[in-house]
């Protein structure tokens, strides 16, 4: 499994949920704010992955996956947002985002996109 996950733009009681989802398969959970902590943290290991949220702003969501892919970064990114949120899915896909999970998401469809997308990285 990876060591890191680092997670953008959630509230917080989504992120209680997620590193509560995570935690025994994984080293370290890390929350940022938006995507200039995510560039800061130099997110581009093996082993690393990247969640974002595409609820509120999927705007912001496609810019951090245009920006993470025109910067050459090839961190997996998963990204969950709204049931029947189409267009943004396609969108994200086409940014080349390893996946898009629909809410309401469980905590095994979570593990295993990550676990799919941090080994695919390594």
């Amino acid at each position: 499994m990876p060591t890191i996950v680092y997670v953008v733009g959630f509230k917080p009681d989504e992120r209680a949920w997620i590193e509560s989802a995570l935690k025994r398969d994984i080293a370290s959970v890390v929350f940022l704010d938006d995507e200039k902590a995510l560039f800061a943290n130099e997110a581009s290991n093996p082993g690393q992955c990247v969640i974002a949220a595409a609820d509120v702003d999927p705007a912001a969501t496609l810019k951090l996956v245009r920006e993470l892919r025109d910067s050459h970064i090839t961190i997996p990114v998963i990204v969950l947002g709204p049931y029947a949120a189409f267009r943004t899915a396609i969108d994200i896909a086409r940014l080349e985002a390893t996946d898009f999970l629909e809410r309401p998401v469980s905590v095994l469809q979570l593990r295993a996109a990550v676990h799919r997308a941090c080994m695919d990285s390594r």
